[in-house]
């Protein structure tokens, strides 16, 4: 389980990253951080990491697109390929050279993929 935050909160966490975050989104997440509530945080970490829904994916019954960073650290590839295993018709995209946090460092190639499964599926 992920320790608790301090009082503080860094949205550039080890792992979220494949290397550092986007110089230009970094003005955004420290004014995210900023707005961040520790006791709120300490309270939603432990649930999110605690939380085991395996049970569940198998009834998904909508489309499903799975976007997952090739360097994610945080949900490594072999997370992404159980998802993709457990929910039916599922569709993963893996997106080179990201890692957690893809739709940040890699926003063009993010976008597609959501445009391409959005126009396949309406």
């Amino acid at each position: 389980m992920p320790a608790a935050p301090g009082d503080g909160f860094e949205p550039a966490l080890p792992g979220l990253y494949a290397g550092g975050p986007p110089a230009e989104f970094v003005p955004l997440l420290d004014a995210m951080a900023a707005s961040v509530r520790p006791e709120t945080l300490r309270t939603q970490l432990p649930l999110m990491a605690e939380a085991d829904l395996r049970d569940v994916l198998p009834a998904v019954t909508v489309p499903t697109l799975l976007l997952w960073g090739e360097r994610d650290a945080r949900s490594p590839l072999t997370v992404a390929r159980q998802f993709h295993e457990a929910i039916p018709g599922a569709e993963l995209v893996v997106i080179p050279g990201a890692g957690h946090v893809s739709n940040l460092e890699r926003p063009e190639e993010f976008n597609r993929a959501v445009r391409e499964f959005c126009s396949a599926h309406s």
